[in-house]
């Protein structure tokens, strides 16, 4: 006997072959379809927008509170689009509001530092850092009714 010989399907074999192409064929469906809960694909382009003419991708990260006593918070590091900024809230409760102290970092080392808010000590008033090379830029409104959210921003 050699090896050469066909081995036909019997007409059972043929069936339970079909169904069971039929049943992979609508779980793949069902799984990238989006008929199942967080399965499906879900890229989505990050969200964009213009500052000075050049596009920016951003996101909003929220900041502790500080206590009362201390009336600053410790930095908290967040990294987006491999750029990492740390950032701390400094005179929460001034009259004027308080301040967004941070540090922006890019991959390639360089370090930008930024205050944003209103205040008379230290002189300050503005609500946007762009970095010098343009790479991020920070926004936050400032004001006493400002809130924690801050937006970061890394150059598209």
């Amino acid at each position: 006997m050699g090896m050469d010989q066909d081995f036909p399907m019997s007409p059972t074999q043929a069936k339970v072959l079909v169904v069971g192409l039929v049943v992979m064929l609508a779980v793949g469906f069902a799984l990238f379809g989006g008929f199942v809960p967080g399965m499906k694909p879900n890229y989505a382009p990050p969200a964009t927008l213009m500052v000075n003419g050049a596009p920016y991708y951003y996101t909003t990260v929220s900041l502790n509170l500080p206590s009362i006593i201390n009336n600053t918070t410790t930095p908290q590091a967040f990294t987006f689009h491999n750029v990492t900024f740390q950032l701390w809230l400094t005179n929460w409760y001034s009259p004027t509001g308080g301040l967004v102290r941070g540090n922006g970092t890019e991959r390639n080392g360089s370090v930008a530092s930024f205050v944003l808010g209103t205040s008379e000590h230290p002189p300050v008033s503005t609500s946007l850092f762009v970095s010098p090379d343009r790479a991020f830029a920070v926004y936050w409104e400032g004001g006493v009714f400002a809130g924690t959210s801050v937006r970061l921003m890394v150059h598209a």
